[in-house]
Protein backbone atom coordinates (compact mmCIF):
# COMPACT_ATOMS: atom_id res chain seq x y z
CA UNK A 1 0.00 0.00 0.00
CA UNK A 2 1.17 3.52 -0.78
CA UNK A 3 0.03 6.63 1.07
CA UNK A 4 -0.09 10.01 -0.66
CA UNK A 5 -0.13 12.88 1.83
CA UNK A 6 -0.82 16.42 0.61
CA UNK A 7 -0.25 19.34 2.97
CA UNK A 8 -2.04 22.55 1.98
CA UNK A 9 -0.97 25.90 3.44
CA UNK A 10 1.05 26.54 6.61
CA UNK A 11 -0.95 24.28 8.93
CA UNK A 12 -0.96 21.57 6.26
CA UNK A 13 2.84 21.78 6.06
CA UNK A 14 3.08 21.42 9.85
CA UNK A 15 0.88 18.31 9.66
CA UNK A 16 3.25 16.77 7.10
CA UNK A 17 6.14 17.61 9.41
CA UNK A 18 4.36 15.59 12.12
CA UNK A 19 3.50 12.79 9.67
CA UNK A 20 7.14 12.46 8.61
CA UNK A 21 8.15 11.87 12.24
CA UNK A 22 5.33 9.36 12.77
CA UNK A 23 6.59 7.50 9.70
CA UNK A 24 10.17 7.57 10.98
CA UNK A 25 8.97 6.09 14.27
CA UNK A 26 7.31 3.19 12.44
CA UNK A 27 3.68 4.19 12.92
CA UNK A 28 2.47 3.90 9.31
CA UNK A 29 2.13 0.16 8.76
CA UNK A 30 -0.21 -2.35 7.17
CA UNK A 31 -2.25 -4.94 9.05
CA UNK A 32 0.82 -7.20 9.21
CA UNK A 33 2.94 -4.50 10.78
CA UNK A 34 5.00 -3.88 7.63
CA UNK A 35 5.98 -0.24 6.96
CA UNK A 36 4.11 1.44 4.11
CA UNK A 37 5.45 3.75 1.43
CA UNK A 38 4.68 7.41 2.01
CA UNK A 39 4.60 10.10 -0.65
CA UNK A 40 4.57 13.74 0.46
CA UNK A 41 3.45 16.79 -1.51
CA UNK A 42 3.22 20.38 -0.27
CA UNK A 43 0.84 22.96 -1.74
CA UNK A 44 1.66 26.53 -0.75
CA UNK A 45 1.57 29.87 -2.60
CA UNK A 46 3.89 31.33 0.07
CA UNK A 47 7.13 29.77 -1.12
CA UNK A 48 9.14 31.69 1.51
CA UNK A 49 7.10 30.31 4.41
CA UNK A 50 9.15 29.20 7.41
CA UNK A 51 6.51 26.54 8.09
CA UNK A 52 6.97 25.17 4.58
CA UNK A 53 10.76 25.20 5.02
CA UNK A 54 10.50 23.35 8.32
CA UNK A 55 8.39 20.59 6.77
CA UNK A 56 10.80 20.37 3.82
CA UNK A 57 13.72 20.10 6.25
CA UNK A 58 12.14 17.25 8.23
CA UNK A 59 11.20 15.37 5.06
CA UNK A 60 14.54 16.02 3.40
CA UNK A 61 16.60 14.94 6.39
CA UNK A 62 14.62 11.74 6.86
CA UNK A 63 14.88 11.03 3.13
CA UNK A 64 18.68 11.53 3.19
CA UNK A 65 19.09 9.34 6.27
CA UNK A 66 17.04 6.62 4.57
CA UNK A 67 19.21 6.76 1.46
CA UNK A 68 22.48 6.50 3.40
CA UNK A 69 21.19 3.70 5.66
CA UNK A 70 20.09 1.64 2.68
CA UNK A 71 19.49 -1.96 3.77
CA UNK A 72 21.86 -1.78 6.72
CA UNK A 73 19.23 -1.76 9.51
CA UNK A 74 16.64 -4.16 10.85
CA UNK A 75 14.38 -1.75 12.76
CA UNK A 76 15.56 1.83 12.33
CA UNK A 77 13.94 3.95 9.60
CA UNK A 78 12.27 1.18 7.60
CA UNK A 79 9.46 3.29 6.16
CA UNK A 80 10.06 4.32 2.54
CA UNK A 81 9.42 7.94 1.61
CA UNK A 82 9.20 9.85 -1.65
CA UNK A 83 9.04 13.62 -1.60
CA UNK A 84 7.20 15.07 -4.60
CA UNK A 85 8.22 18.59 -3.69
CA UNK A 86 6.27 21.82 -3.45
CA UNK A 87 3.71 23.35 -5.81
CA UNK A 88 2.13 26.79 -5.83
CA UNK A 89 -1.35 27.33 -7.30
CA UNK A 90 -0.02 30.66 -8.55
CA UNK A 91 2.32 28.78 -10.88
CA UNK A 92 -0.63 28.22 -13.25
CA UNK A 93 -1.29 31.97 -13.56
CA UNK A 94 1.64 33.01 -15.77
CA UNK A 95 3.47 34.93 -13.08
CA UNK A 96 0.41 36.66 -11.62
CA UNK A 97 0.70 37.35 -7.90
CA UNK A 98 -2.55 39.22 -7.23
CA UNK A 99 -6.19 38.50 -7.89
CA UNK A 100 -6.55 41.33 -10.42
CA UNK A 101 -3.64 39.80 -12.35
CA UNK A 102 -5.13 36.32 -12.24
CA UNK A 103 -8.46 37.75 -13.45
CA UNK A 104 -7.58 40.89 -15.48
CA UNK A 105 -10.61 43.18 -15.30
CA UNK A 106 -9.85 44.76 -18.67
CA UNK A 107 -10.25 41.32 -20.24
CA UNK A 108 -13.34 40.55 -18.15
CA UNK A 109 -15.01 43.82 -19.17
CA UNK A 110 -14.34 43.10 -22.83
CA UNK A 111 -15.35 39.45 -22.84
CA UNK A 112 -17.93 39.27 -20.03
CA UNK A 113 -18.94 42.59 -18.50
CA UNK A 114 -21.29 40.84 -16.09
CA UNK A 115 -18.43 38.82 -14.65
CA UNK A 116 -16.37 41.97 -14.21
CA UNK A 117 -19.17 43.52 -12.19
CA UNK A 118 -19.53 40.34 -10.15
CA UNK A 119 -15.78 40.32 -9.52
CA UNK A 120 -16.03 43.84 -8.09
CA UNK A 121 -18.96 42.79 -5.89
CA UNK A 122 -17.18 39.75 -4.48
CA UNK A 123 -13.74 41.27 -3.93
CA UNK A 124 -13.07 44.80 -2.63
CA UNK A 125 -10.18 46.71 -4.24
CA UNK A 126 -7.71 45.89 -1.45
CA UNK A 127 -8.32 42.15 -1.93
CA UNK A 128 -8.04 42.42 -5.71
CA UNK A 129 -4.62 44.07 -5.51
CA UNK A 130 -3.14 42.18 -2.54
CA UNK A 131 0.02 40.28 -3.42
CA UNK A 132 -0.60 36.57 -2.89
CA UNK A 133 2.99 35.32 -2.87
CA UNK A 134 2.69 35.33 0.95
CA UNK A 135 -0.43 33.15 0.81
CA UNK A 136 -4.13 33.88 0.51
CA UNK A 137 -4.05 36.22 3.51
CA UNK A 138 -6.64 34.39 5.59
CA UNK A 139 -9.33 34.93 2.96
CA UNK A 140 -10.85 31.65 1.69
CA UNK A 141 -12.75 33.37 -1.16
CA UNK A 142 -9.45 34.62 -2.61
CA UNK A 143 -7.98 31.13 -2.42
CA UNK A 144 -11.09 29.54 -3.92
CA UNK A 145 -10.97 31.94 -6.86
CA UNK A 146 -7.32 31.12 -7.58
CA UNK A 147 -7.74 27.38 -7.02
CA UNK A 148 -10.77 27.27 -9.35
CA UNK A 149 -8.44 27.99 -12.27
CA UNK A 150 -6.39 24.87 -11.65
CA UNK A 151 -6.94 22.02 -14.10
CA UNK A 152 -5.78 18.75 -12.60
CA UNK A 153 -5.94 17.14 -16.03
CA UNK A 154 -3.43 19.68 -17.32
CA UNK A 155 -1.28 19.56 -14.17
CA UNK A 156 -1.12 15.75 -14.46
CA UNK A 157 0.87 16.16 -17.68
CA UNK A 158 3.96 17.75 -16.14
CA UNK A 159 5.92 18.61 -13.03
CA UNK A 160 5.27 17.46 -9.47
CA UNK A 161 1.62 16.60 -10.03
CA UNK A 162 2.57 14.38 -12.96
CA UNK A 163 5.09 12.47 -10.83
CA UNK A 164 2.70 11.92 -7.95
CA UNK A 165 -0.39 11.08 -10.00
CA UNK A 166 1.61 8.68 -12.19
CA UNK A 167 2.80 6.86 -9.08
CA UNK A 168 -0.76 6.81 -7.77
CA UNK A 169 -2.03 5.28 -11.00
CA UNK A 170 0.78 2.71 -10.95
CA UNK A 171 0.02 1.77 -7.33
CA UNK A 172 -3.68 1.37 -8.09
CA UNK A 173 -2.89 -0.67 -11.20
CA UNK A 174 -0.69 -2.98 -9.16
CA UNK A 175 -3.50 -3.59 -6.68
CA UNK A 176 -1.78 -1.74 -3.82
CA UNK A 177 -4.92 0.12 -2.65
CA UNK A 178 -3.43 3.63 -2.42
CA UNK A 179 -4.88 6.23 -0.06
CA UNK A 180 -4.85 10.00 -0.59
CA UNK A 181 -4.95 12.13 2.55
CA UNK A 182 -5.06 15.93 2.57
CA UNK A 183 -4.16 18.17 5.49
CA UNK A 184 -4.99 21.82 6.12
CA UNK A 185 -6.86 24.24 8.31
CA UNK A 186 -10.43 25.38 7.62
CA UNK A 187 -10.07 28.74 9.36
CA UNK A 188 -7.33 30.43 7.33
CA UNK A 189 -7.03 31.12 3.62
CA UNK A 190 -4.92 28.57 1.77
CA UNK A 191 -6.08 25.43 3.58
CA UNK A 192 -9.73 26.45 3.86
CA UNK A 193 -9.95 27.04 0.11
CA UNK A 194 -7.40 24.54 -1.14
CA UNK A 195 -8.23 21.35 0.74
CA UNK A 196 -11.91 21.00 -0.34
CA UNK A 197 -11.12 22.20 -3.88
CA UNK A 198 -8.24 19.77 -4.34
CA UNK A 199 -10.27 16.97 -2.75
CA UNK A 200 -13.06 17.49 -5.24
CA UNK A 201 -10.61 17.74 -8.16
CA UNK A 202 -8.86 14.54 -7.14
CA UNK A 203 -12.12 12.61 -6.81
CA UNK A 204 -13.23 13.83 -10.24
CA UNK A 205 -9.87 12.93 -11.77
CA UNK A 206 -9.92 9.47 -10.19
CA UNK A 207 -13.48 8.87 -11.37
CA UNK A 208 -12.47 9.73 -14.94
CA UNK A 209 -9.81 7.00 -14.76
CA UNK A 210 -12.15 4.42 -13.29
CA UNK A 211 -10.40 4.65 -9.90
CA UNK A 212 -13.34 5.80 -7.78
CA UNK A 213 -12.44 3.15 -5.20
CA UNK A 214 -9.28 5.09 -4.22
CA UNK A 215 -10.24 6.91 -1.01
CA UNK A 216 -9.61 10.63 -0.64
CA UNK A 217 -9.59 11.57 3.05
CA UNK A 218 -8.69 14.74 4.92
CA UNK A 219 -7.58 15.95 8.33
CA UNK A 220 -9.16 19.37 8.78
CA UNK A 221 -7.83 21.62 11.50
CA UNK A 222 -10.32 23.74 13.41
CA UNK A 223 -9.08 26.87 15.26
CA UNK A 224 -6.30 26.01 17.68
CA UNK A 225 -4.27 29.22 17.91
CA UNK A 226 -4.67 32.98 18.17
CA UNK A 227 -2.39 35.86 17.30
CA UNK A 228 -0.55 38.09 19.72
CA UNK A 229 -1.03 41.53 18.25
CA UNK A 230 -2.51 42.35 14.87
CA UNK A 231 -1.70 44.00 11.60
CA UNK A 232 -1.27 47.76 11.39
CA UNK A 233 -2.96 50.16 8.98
CA UNK A 234 -0.24 49.67 6.41
CA UNK A 235 -0.21 45.87 6.62
CA UNK A 236 -2.90 45.44 4.00
CA UNK A 237 -5.16 42.41 3.76
CA UNK A 238 -4.14 39.84 6.36
CA UNK A 239 -5.42 36.92 8.44
CA UNK A 240 -7.38 38.06 11.48
CA UNK A 241 -8.18 35.80 14.44
CA UNK A 242 -11.65 37.33 14.71
CA UNK A 243 -12.49 35.73 11.34
CA UNK A 244 -11.34 32.23 12.28
CA UNK A 245 -14.70 31.09 13.61
CA UNK A 246 -16.59 32.62 10.69
CA UNK A 247 -14.33 30.82 8.21
CA UNK A 248 -14.73 27.59 10.17
CA UNK A 249 -18.53 27.81 10.23
CA UNK A 250 -18.61 28.38 6.47
CA UNK A 251 -16.30 25.41 5.86
CA UNK A 252 -18.33 23.07 8.06
CA UNK A 253 -21.57 24.12 6.39
CA UNK A 254 -20.00 23.33 3.02
CA UNK A 255 -18.86 19.91 4.28
CA UNK A 256 -22.34 19.19 5.57
CA UNK A 257 -23.95 19.94 2.21
CA UNK A 258 -21.26 18.91 -0.27
CA UNK A 259 -18.54 17.09 1.67
CA UNK A 260 -19.10 13.75 -0.02
CA UNK A 261 -18.02 15.25 -3.34
CA UNK A 262 -14.61 16.03 -1.78
CA UNK A 263 -13.77 13.33 0.75
CA UNK A 264 -14.60 9.81 1.80
CA UNK A 265 -13.72 10.54 5.44
CA UNK A 266 -12.70 13.62 7.37
CA UNK A 267 -10.93 14.04 10.71
CA UNK A 268 -11.80 17.25 12.55
CA UNK A 269 -9.27 18.39 15.15
CA UNK A 270 -8.98 21.70 17.01
CA UNK A 271 -8.47 23.03 20.51
CA UNK A 272 -10.59 25.18 22.79
CA UNK A 273 -7.40 26.27 24.58
CA UNK A 274 -5.48 28.29 22.04
CA UNK A 275 -1.74 28.58 21.52
CA UNK A 276 -0.51 32.14 21.01
CA UNK A 277 1.60 32.99 17.98
CA UNK A 278 3.14 36.28 17.01
CA UNK A 279 1.30 38.10 14.23
CA UNK A 280 2.74 37.56 10.76
CA UNK A 281 1.51 38.26 7.26
CA UNK A 282 3.49 35.21 6.05
CA UNK A 283 6.92 34.45 4.64
CA UNK A 284 9.95 33.92 6.85
CA UNK A 285 8.42 35.76 9.83
CA UNK A 286 5.71 33.12 10.24
CA UNK A 287 7.52 30.67 12.51
CA UNK A 288 4.65 29.13 14.50
CA UNK A 289 5.91 26.31 16.72
CA UNK A 290 4.63 22.76 16.27
CA UNK A 291 1.42 21.89 18.12
CA UNK A 292 -0.20 18.72 19.48
CA UNK A 293 -3.21 19.31 17.18
CA UNK A 294 -0.97 18.68 14.15
CA UNK A 295 0.17 15.37 15.64
CA UNK A 296 -3.46 14.36 16.16
CA UNK A 297 -4.31 15.39 12.59
CA UNK A 298 -1.45 13.24 11.29
CA UNK A 299 -2.77 10.32 13.32
CA UNK A 300 -5.97 10.61 11.30
CA UNK A 301 -4.13 9.04 8.37
CA UNK A 302 -3.00 6.20 10.64
CA UNK A 303 -6.61 5.67 11.74
CA UNK A 304 -7.75 5.40 8.12
CA UNK A 305 -5.47 2.38 7.64
CA UNK A 306 -7.53 0.28 10.03
CA UNK A 307 -10.73 -1.42 8.90
CA UNK A 308 -13.60 0.23 10.76
CA UNK A 309 -16.57 -1.72 12.04
CA UNK A 310 -18.73 1.34 11.33
CA UNK A 311 -17.85 3.55 8.39
CA UNK A 312 -18.36 7.14 9.51
CA UNK A 313 -17.87 10.24 7.41
CA UNK A 314 -16.52 12.52 10.14
CA UNK A 315 -14.33 11.61 13.12
CA UNK A 316 -13.67 13.84 16.12
CA UNK A 317 -11.61 13.58 19.32
CA UNK A 318 -12.05 14.59 22.94
CA UNK A 319 -9.87 14.52 26.04
CA UNK A 320 -10.68 13.28 29.52
CA UNK A 321 -9.61 16.40 31.47
CA UNK A 322 -10.36 20.02 30.53
CA UNK A 323 -6.88 21.45 31.10
CA UNK A 324 -4.59 18.51 30.39
CA UNK A 325 -3.67 15.97 27.73
CA UNK A 326 -2.14 12.59 28.55
CA UNK A 327 -1.25 9.51 26.55
CA UNK A 328 -4.73 8.16 27.31
CA UNK A 329 -6.13 10.94 25.14
CA UNK A 330 -4.01 9.92 22.13
CA UNK A 331 -5.64 7.51 19.65
CA UNK A 332 -4.19 3.99 19.92
CA UNK A 333 -2.17 5.37 22.81
CA UNK A 334 -0.19 2.22 23.65
CA UNK A 335 1.30 1.76 20.17
CA UNK A 336 1.67 5.46 19.44
CA UNK A 337 3.11 6.20 22.88
CA UNK A 338 5.65 3.40 22.66
CA UNK A 339 6.80 4.44 19.18
CA UNK A 340 7.12 8.15 19.96
CA UNK A 341 8.80 7.41 23.29
CA UNK A 342 11.34 5.23 21.49
CA UNK A 343 11.97 7.98 18.93
CA UNK A 344 12.47 10.61 21.64
CA UNK A 345 14.77 8.46 23.76
CA UNK A 346 16.78 7.39 20.72
CA UNK A 347 17.24 11.00 19.58
CA UNK A 348 18.39 12.16 23.02
CA UNK A 349 20.76 9.23 23.51
CA UNK A 350 22.18 9.50 20.00
CA UNK A 351 22.57 13.24 19.61
CA UNK A 352 23.59 14.08 23.18
CA UNK A 353 25.79 11.08 23.89
CA UNK A 354 26.71 8.53 21.20
CA UNK A 355 27.31 11.14 18.51
CA UNK A 356 29.60 13.04 20.88
CA UNK A 357 31.48 9.83 21.59
CA UNK A 358 32.03 9.25 17.88
CA UNK A 359 33.28 12.82 17.51
CA UNK A 360 35.75 12.28 20.35
CA UNK A 361 36.97 9.06 18.73
CA UNK A 362 38.22 11.06 15.73
CA UNK A 363 40.82 12.81 17.91
CA UNK A 364 42.42 9.98 19.88
CA UNK A 365 43.92 6.52 19.14
CA UNK A 366 41.33 3.74 18.92
CA UNK A 367 42.84 1.77 21.80
CA UNK A 368 42.56 4.80 24.06
CA UNK A 369 38.96 5.35 22.97
CA UNK A 370 38.05 1.69 23.55
CA UNK A 371 39.38 1.83 27.11
CA UNK A 372 36.47 4.11 27.96
CA UNK A 373 34.01 2.87 25.33
CA UNK A 374 34.36 -0.91 25.03
CA UNK A 375 30.94 -1.14 23.32
CA UNK A 376 32.49 0.42 20.19
CA UNK A 377 34.46 -2.76 19.37
CA UNK A 378 31.12 -4.41 18.53
CA UNK A 379 30.66 -2.06 15.56
CA UNK A 380 34.11 -0.76 14.54
CA UNK A 381 37.59 -2.16 14.00
CA UNK A 382 39.36 -2.50 17.33
CA UNK A 383 42.65 -1.70 15.59
CA UNK A 384 41.37 1.63 14.35
CA UNK A 385 43.04 1.16 10.98
CA UNK A 386 41.87 3.50 8.26
CA UNK A 387 41.72 0.78 5.60
CA UNK A 388 40.39 -2.74 5.49
CA UNK A 389 37.88 -4.37 7.80
CA UNK A 390 37.83 -7.03 10.46
CA UNK A 391 34.76 -9.25 10.31
CA UNK A 392 33.02 -6.54 8.28
CA UNK A 393 33.62 -3.81 10.84
CA UNK A 394 34.78 -0.49 9.36
CA UNK A 395 37.21 1.95 10.90
CA UNK A 396 35.59 4.44 13.23
CA UNK A 397 37.10 7.15 11.01
CA UNK A 398 35.55 5.76 7.82
CA UNK A 399 34.27 8.70 5.74
CA UNK A 400 31.12 6.91 4.57
CA UNK A 401 30.16 6.12 8.15
CA UNK A 402 30.87 9.67 9.28
CA UNK A 403 28.58 10.98 6.54
CA UNK A 404 25.87 8.64 7.77
CA UNK A 405 26.48 9.84 11.34
CA UNK A 406 25.99 13.44 10.20
CA UNK A 407 22.69 12.57 8.52
CA UNK A 408 21.42 10.78 11.65
CA UNK A 409 22.52 13.79 13.72
CA UNK A 410 20.57 16.13 11.44
CA UNK A 411 17.40 14.04 11.53
CA UNK A 412 17.57 13.58 15.31
CA UNK A 413 17.93 17.33 15.75
CA UNK A 414 14.80 17.87 13.65
CA UNK A 415 12.87 15.21 15.58
CA UNK A 416 13.89 16.66 18.95
CA UNK A 417 12.94 20.17 17.84
CA UNK A 418 9.46 18.97 16.85
CA UNK A 419 8.95 17.03 20.08
CA UNK A 420 10.19 19.98 22.13
CA UNK A 421 7.92 22.44 20.34
CA UNK A 422 4.66 20.56 20.54
CA UNK A 423 5.21 19.59 24.17
CA UNK A 424 6.04 23.22 25.08
CA UNK A 425 3.48 24.99 22.95
CA UNK A 426 0.33 24.09 24.86
CA UNK A 427 -1.41 27.39 25.55
CA UNK A 428 -2.07 29.18 28.82
CA UNK A 429 -3.33 26.96 31.63
CA UNK A 430 -3.01 23.77 29.59
CA UNK A 431 -0.71 20.95 30.70
CA UNK A 432 0.70 17.99 28.81
CA UNK A 433 1.90 14.73 30.37
CA UNK A 434 3.71 13.37 27.31
CA UNK A 435 7.32 14.61 27.26
CA UNK A 436 9.74 16.77 29.25
CA UNK A 437 10.57 19.63 26.84
CA UNK A 438 13.73 20.74 28.63
CA UNK A 439 15.34 17.34 27.93
CA UNK A 440 14.51 17.51 24.22
CA UNK A 441 17.27 19.94 23.30
CA UNK A 442 20.70 19.43 21.84
CA UNK A 443 23.58 19.77 24.31
CA UNK A 444 27.18 18.65 24.73
CA UNK A 445 26.94 17.37 28.30
CA UNK A 446 26.95 13.66 27.36
CA UNK A 447 23.36 13.21 28.53
CA UNK A 448 23.08 9.99 30.51
CA UNK A 449 19.67 9.92 32.22
CA UNK A 450 16.75 8.88 30.00
CA UNK A 451 14.14 8.21 32.68
CA UNK A 452 12.45 11.62 32.54
CA UNK A 453 12.45 12.21 28.76
CA UNK A 454 9.00 10.62 28.48
CA UNK A 455 6.15 11.15 30.92
CA UNK A 456 3.06 9.16 31.80
CA UNK A 457 2.08 5.70 30.66
CA UNK A 458 4.47 5.68 27.66
CA UNK A 459 7.48 6.02 29.93
CA UNK A 460 9.35 2.69 30.27
CA UNK A 461 8.62 1.00 33.58
CA UNK A 462 12.28 0.41 34.47
CA UNK A 463 13.82 2.02 37.55
CA UNK A 464 14.98 5.55 36.74
CA UNK A 465 18.41 4.79 38.24
CA UNK A 466 18.84 1.99 35.71
CA UNK A 467 17.42 3.94 32.79
CA UNK A 468 20.72 5.40 31.67
CA UNK A 469 22.64 5.62 28.40
CA UNK A 470 25.49 3.89 30.25
CA UNK A 471 23.19 0.91 30.87
CA UNK A 472 22.54 0.72 27.12
CA UNK A 473 26.30 0.76 26.46
CA UNK A 474 26.88 -2.05 28.94
CA UNK A 475 24.10 -4.03 27.25
CA UNK A 476 25.68 -3.41 23.83
CA UNK A 477 29.05 -4.64 25.05
CA UNK A 478 27.48 -7.95 26.14
CA UNK A 479 25.65 -8.65 22.89
CA UNK A 480 26.59 -11.75 20.90
CA UNK A 481 27.78 -11.31 17.29
CA UNK A 482 24.55 -12.85 16.00
CA UNK A 483 22.60 -10.13 17.85
CA UNK A 484 24.30 -7.44 15.76
CA UNK A 485 23.46 -8.09 12.08
CA UNK A 486 24.99 -4.81 10.88
CA UNK A 487 28.22 -3.02 11.70
CA UNK A 488 29.52 0.53 11.58
CA UNK A 489 27.39 3.57 12.32
CA UNK A 490 24.31 1.91 10.80
CA UNK A 491 24.65 -1.10 13.10
CA UNK A 492 25.25 1.12 16.13
CA UNK A 493 22.20 3.28 15.40
CA UNK A 494 20.03 0.24 14.67
CA UNK A 495 21.09 -1.42 17.92
CA UNK A 496 20.46 1.78 19.88
CA UNK A 497 16.99 2.02 18.34
CA UNK A 498 16.20 -1.54 19.45
CA UNK A 499 17.37 -0.76 22.99
CA UNK A 500 15.61 2.61 23.33
CA UNK A 501 12.32 1.21 24.61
Amino acid sequence: MTLFAIGVGGSGAKCLEALCHLHACGLLTNSSGQPLRLGTFLVEPDQQSTLLARAQTAIGRYEKMLALLGNKTELLAKGELRNYGTWSPLSTSSGAISLDQVFPKAVLRTQASGLAALFDCLFPPEEQSAELDVGFRGRPPIGSAVMSRVSLTSEAQTGQWQQMLSDLQAAAGAGEAPIIHLFGSVFGGTGASGVPTLGQMLKTWLSGLGLSNVPVNASLLLPYFDFEGQGQDGTGVHAEARNFQLNTDAALQYLRSSGNTCFNHVYLVGSDIKARYGFSIGGRSQSNAAHIVELLAALGLRHSLKPASVSEYAYVLSRSAPNQITWNDIPDNESVGKALARGARFAVAWLNNFSLELDAAQKIPMQVFLSGAPWARQFFQPTGKATGTKEGRPSITNVEDLNLKSSIDAYCETLMQWLNQFSSNTGTGFNQELFTPSLLQRNTSYENALGRVVKGSARPSKDERQDMVEDIKVHMDKLRPEDIPHNGVAGLADTLWSLSI
